[in-house]
C-alpha cells in the first residue's frame, strides 16, 4: 500500500473542521478526525475503487461528516489535496493541482 500524504492546505481544512465541531460539541471534533482516518485507510486499501471528481481527483466521502477526503495517486503515494466540504466552495480547491 502507497503512505498517505497532506497538502498542508488539507491539514489546516482538517484541523479547521475538527476545530468548528468541538467547539460545537465536545468530542465530536475527535469523531471528525477519526472518520477521516478511516477515509484515507479506505482509500489506502483501494485508491481506483473511488470515484473520479475531476480526473485526477477522486473523492472518497467521510461518513457521516459531509466532507470529502480529495485525493490524487502519485508513483509513490497518495497525496490529499483537499478536505472537502460538499456543500461549500466547489471549485476552491482546484488550484492546488501543480
Amino acid at each position: 500500500m502507497k503512505r498517505l500524504t497532506y497538502l498542508s492546505i488539507a491539514e489546516t481544512e482538517m484541523a479547521e473542521a475538527a476545530k468548528f465541531y468541538d467547539e460545537r460539541q465536545p468530542g465530536v471534533g475527535n469523531l471528525f478526525l477519526d472518520a477521516i482516518r478511516e477515509a484515507g485507510e479506505k482509500i489506502r486499501r483501494n485508491p481506483e475503487w473511488w470515484p473520479v471528481f475531476d480526473a485526477p481527483v477522486r473523492g472518497c466521502r467521510a461518513f457521516p461528516f459531509p466532507y470529502r477526503l480529495l485525493y490524487r495517486e502519485l508513483p509513490d503515494r497518495i497525496q490529499i489535496i483537499a478536505v472537502y466540504h460538499s456543500g461549500r466552495r466547489p471549485d476552491g480547491w482546484r488550484g492546488r493541482l501543480n
